[in-house]
């Protein structure tokens, strides 16, 4: 990935700017200068949001990146041009953001927008315009995200050294994010989680066995023995036990199943003994019964033999039945016809009377007929008058109806003109208040600019306002160290003493021993003299300082003093960077305070915190302001589109006035024609006339006279012709009642007839007979009951008699057995059979529950035992992954890091030996560490000058930066390596250049362009004046000292 260009519009300090990355195409190295605070990273920041949507620093938003002296009629807009092989990718990106609308006056919120071109020797092939889209394309051309991109390309000022100094805890956060090796993390959780729920599992299965061998059923003599081995958690030797119980269940249980069918084969045999005595006893019994009931029957005989007489009897009255009833009821329709005769001579009677009435009313009436044509005739003129009056009445109606509409009409006519005039005086009310809208737009930009330039401000004090933070803990952390360094200085001081104290001790050690060894005369090997008159005697104390015993005390003392002068060295250190960072921290709050005074807004506060309070004061203010201005404006945007409505509106009421003018002068119109019609109506009336509803009412009297008069006639003409008609009915029905009483009376003789000979037959007669003969039709009805009766008693004989005769065939000669002695023995073989059978059902319960048993515990022990297996090496996997385990502090994912690291230290090695001229080298500490956090990850240098390894925290500010800039430089490559991602032809290196003298900058430049400048350009981005005189292809970022900055080119050939 080449860059080409970057075109900034309205974004941070710049207008509308390029930045040409082709005019440092054939060189290795170029420097981006400026004040503090001019745009330099802000270019960065351009190309980081047009590619990823956010910025190269946490504290700078994409939102707040749009320039404060933009108007509502700028776009603020980022335009990227890379080339990648052979293809050109062109990115737009807009920040959503308040802007004019196109259309119109007021102001608009515009969405965020994105847009990414693909050319191919200059032609478009490709467009996408939706933010996902462009996301996940530009992901998989690139194959990083934001972070990683800003690793590789940018190294920011203070962080790459950060990273080198930092502890492993806080190196393996950022590994973790730029290497993506949660997934090891992830695997040590599951892990981890798995050896709970194993533990549990396990801890679970242990007690259902504990409780399995608990549900296990003993014997007496065994139970105290299995108590004990249950209590000693001694499982096989419990099933052992066990075994040899089940057997012995096994064998009792074969016994009591021989036992148990010996019972039941007596038993069996004394119940069929049982049954056979019990029917001979029921037999017996039954033929007694039998013969007392035949006994019995014998004495209903005679009674039986009157009740055969009697149904014979009954048989006979049963055939004559159907002929004394046609008797009866012959002689029952004589008598009703003979009084049906009787009843129609009375009515022929009383209707040949009512006829003569109705006759002589008729008759009557001849005087009323003469009237009824005479009103007829009245009728017949008012019919003729009567659509006069109807059309007058009409017309009266219809002119009510016309003078209501024009009273309506003029109503309306007054309504609608005083909304007419309503509607003007709203328009001019919607009027006075949209007047203002062009003041309060510019007020809303003017407000706006005001809130942009206040954001930023704020988050410049609030940057500086962590910085100041930053300098007061290095304040508190160097007033540490300086007790610290004294504490050390005084403890080599006396480890320095104490080892001179042992060295002296150990050479008056030595002096006496070369003492007590001189041979008298021999000279001495310290003076020289051969007479010694007090030769040096030893103690038993100065015995016992050996050699060994004096270097350990001086090596004790030289570490000792090396860590005093590590420690004087950092805070020397600590005292350089403090006083510069409290510099610029001074000089950053001195150019904001110089930035807030050439505006207008407010007076800026001699301290920082006064800065922040009144940036907080002036922002609440304006914040006041602006949704005050929203307020106004939203009320403008309300009364234009209530103008519109009134406007149109008012073309309506117009329309209303002219429709509700028409309509008067037609309602005044339809009035004064209906009352000239109603006139020329009203004089058509006779000179007599009533009015209609007089005429009305004297009509409606005459109608009903007619009516009545009409229907009296109706009525005697109507009831002379139905007496008519009824007289000739009365007599037809006597003709044919008189008929019938005669074939009635024919009847009954038929069946008088018929009935004499069947009772001539059976030598009776009516005459004589007649109670008999109705007393035996009456018990006809009893006739089956008493056959029944009869029946009953010849069934009853012939049951009898069988029953006997199968009773006494089959007791034979038998006699009457001892049922006692047959029930006694056959309980007792009940009990023994019971018993049998509970003991053997209780063996055979105790050895199927205990074999259950032993098989579940069987399985889950053998289960158990591979569980626990299972567990224990996951929990050694565990360890091992997490880093917990007895020899190391190292977890897999640390392991995977710190594999990355030695990458990262192989690639940073070349840069840094060629950087500090092959003294130093990266190193990796693998000495152990008190806990996880600070294992694996920290790094050491290893001084070829002193031949040593040593903390990178021992480093001086340069040699601090050469190394964390070969850091850098290694890490953004090996990050390339490994995720696969397009290598990135540019490097942008912000600050850190300051802390280096004169030939460390140089060192530092020469091996930038050798080692970096073969593959990619690299632009320092720094406020440093050395930097001027040694690089000369520059892009120089210019304030204009109004907010706005602007570039320029310089390049070699141009000086």
């Amino acid at each position: 990935m080449t860059p080409k260009s970057l075109h900034l519009e309205f974004f941070g300090p710049y207008r509308d700017t390029v930045i040409d990355f082709t005019q440092f195409s054939g060189t290795p190295l170029f420097l981006i200068s400026g004040k503090t605070g001019s745009g330099k990273t802000t270019i960065f920041d351009g190309m980081c949001y047009a590619l990823f949507d956010q910025t190269s620093g946490a504290d700078r938003r994409p939102q707040a990146m749009r320039s404060d002296f933009a108007t509502f009629a700028d776009t603020t807009r980022v335009t990227f041009v890379f080339t990648q092989r052979d293809r050109r990718y062109e990115i737009v990106r807009e920040p959503a953001q308040t802007l004019q609308k196109k259309r119109g006056t007021g102001v608009t919120d515009v969405a965020a927008s994105v847009t990414l071109t693909v050319y191919q020797d200059d032609q478009e092939i490709r467009q996408l315009t939706k933010a996902k889209q462009v996301q996940e394309f530009l992901q998989t051309l690139l194959q990083m995200n934001g972070q990683q991109f800003a690793q590789i390309v940018l190294l920011p000022q203070g962080q790459f050294r950060r990273f080198l100094v930092a502890p492993s805890d806080e190196k393996a956060t950022v590994l973790e994010q730029l290497f993506n090796t949660e997934i090891f993390a992830r695997w040590a959780d599951q892990l981890t989680e798995q050896v709970k729920r194993n533990r549990q599992q396990n801890k679970t299965a242990l007690a259902a066995l504990t409780q399995l061998q608990r549900d296990l059923t003993w014997d007496p003599a065994n139970q105290a023995a299995a108590q004990d081995l249950l209590a000693n958690r001694k499982t096989q030797d419990l099933l052992t036990l066990m075994a040899r119980q089940q057997a012995a269940t096994k064998t009792a249980e074969d016994q009591a199943t021989a036992t148990y069918q010996q019972a039941q084969q007596h038993e069996q045999a004394l119940t069929r003994q049982d049954t056979r005595e019990e029917q001979l006893v029921q037999d017996q019994a039954q033929l007694k019964l039998t013969r007392e009931e035949q006994a019995q029957l014998q004495t209903q005989a005679p009674a039986m033999a009157q009740l055969a007489a009697e149904i014979q009897e009954l048989e006979w009255t049963q055939q004559l039945l159907p002929k004394w009833r046609d008797w009866q009821q012959a002689q029952q329709l004589v008598t009703q016809r003979q009084a049906a005769v009787d009843q129609q001579q009375r009515d022929l009677a009383t209707t040949r009377t009512a006829a003569d009435q109705a006759q002589n009313s008729l008759d009557g009436l001849a005087s009323l007929k003469a009237k009824l044509a005479k009103w007829q005739e009245e009728q017949a003129q008012n019919a003729r008058i009567r659509p006069l009056y109807q059309q007058i009445e009409q017309t009266q109606t219809d002119l009510a109806v016309a003078r209501k509409k024009a009273t309506a009409a003029q109503q309306a006519w007054t309504t609608v003109t005083h909304n007419v005039q309503q509607n003007t005086d709203q328009q001019a009310q919607q009027q006075q208040i949209i007047a203002p809208q062009d003041h309060l737009v510019t007020q809303r930009q003017t407000l706006q600019q005001t809130a942009n330039t206040l954001a930023t401000w704020t988050d410049q004090a609030q940057r500086l306002q962590r910085q100041a933070e930053s300098v007061a803990r290095q304040e508190h952390q160097l007033a540490a160290l300086k007790t610290q360094v004294a504490t050390a200085q005084q403890a080599a001081q006396e480890a320095q003493q104490t080892a001179d104290e042992l060295y002296q001790v150990r050479l008056r050690h030595q002096i006496a021993e070369l003492s007590a060894q001189l041979t008298p005369g021999s000279p001495c090997p310290v003076c020289g003299a051969t007479d010694h008159p007090q030769p040096a005697a030893t103690t038993v104390a100065d015995a016992d300082v050996s050699t060994k015993r004096v270097k350990a005390a001086q090596d004790a003392a030289t570490q000792k003093q090396q860590q005093a002068t590590t420690l004087a060295t950092q805070f020397t250190q600590g005292q350089t960077r403090q006083t510069a960072d409290t510099q610029d921290l001074h000089q950053q709050v001195t150019e904001l305070r110089a930035t807030i005074q050439t505006s207008d807004l407010l007076v800026p506060a001699d301290d920082l915190a006064g800065i922040q309070e009144q940036l907080a004061t002036a922002t609440r203010e304006n914040q006041t302001a602006l949704q005050e201005n929203a307020r106004q404006l939203a009320a403008v945007k309300t009364a234009k589109a209530t103008l519109e409505e009134l406007t149109a509106a008012a073309t309506q009421l117009k329309q209303r006035v002219e429709t509700a003018q028409a309509a008067v002068h037609d309602a005044q119109t339809a009035v004064e024609r209906l009352a000239a019609q109603l006139a020329t109506q009203q004089d058509q009336l006779p000179d007599r006339a009533e009015t209609f509803m007089a005429f009305t009412a004297r009509e409606q009297a005459l109608a009903q006279q007619v009516a009545d008069a009409q229907g009296r006639c109706q009525a005697a003409e109507q009831a002379v012709t139905q007496t008519q008609e009824r007289l000739t009915v009365a007599q037809t029905e006597l003709k044919t009642a008189q008929t019938e009483a005669t074939q009635s009376q024919h009847t009954l003789q038929t069946a008088r007839t018929v009935l004499d000979a069947a009772l001539t037959e059976h030598q009776l007669t009516l005459a004589a007979d007649r109670e008999q003969l109705e007393a035996q039709v009456a018990a006809v009805a009893q006739l089956a009951a008493k056959r029944q009766t009869w029946q009953t008693y010849q069934s009853h004989q012939e049951r009898l008699k069988a029953t006997q005769e199968t009773l006494v065939s089959r007791i034979g000669n038998q006699t009457a057995p001892d049922r006692d002695q047959t029930q006694a023995a056959l309980k007792a073989a009940h009990q023994q059979v019971g018993q049998a059978q509970d003991r053997r059902y209780a063996l055979q319960e105790s050895w199927t529950h205990n074999d259950r048993i032993v098989t579940q515990l069987t399985q889950q022990l053998a289960a158990q035992q591979t569980a626990i297996k299972q567990t224990q090496a996951l929990e050694e996997l565990a360890g091992v992954i997490n880093g917990d385990g007895p020899n190391t502090k190292l977890g897999l994912e640390r392991y995977v890091l710190q594999t990355y690291l030695r990458q990262i230290l192989v690639v940073g090695n070349q840069r840094l030996q060629q950087l500090t001229n092959g003294r130093y080298q990266f190193v990796i500490d693998d000495s152990p560490a008190a806990s996880k956090k600070r294992s694996g990850l920290e790094i050491d240098v290893y001084d070829d000058h002193v031949g040593e390894q040593r903390s990178v925290h021992t480093l001086s500010g340069g040699e601090s930066f050469i190394a964390a800039l070969a850091l850098a430089l290694a890490l953004g490559e090996v990050i390339q390596q490994t995720t696969g991602s397009v290598d990135v032809e540019a490097l942008f290196i912000d600050e850190g250049f300051g802390s280096l003298d004169e030939d460390a900058l140089m060192t530092a430049l020469e091996s930038l362009e050798s080692v970096e400048g073969q593959h990619r350009m690299i632009g320092i981005i720094s406020h440093v004046s050395e930097l001027r005189a040694q690089v000369p292809n520059q892009l120089q970022v210019i304030s204009n000292g109004n907010g706005e900055s602007h570039v320029r080119y310089q390049t070699e050939s141009d000086l």
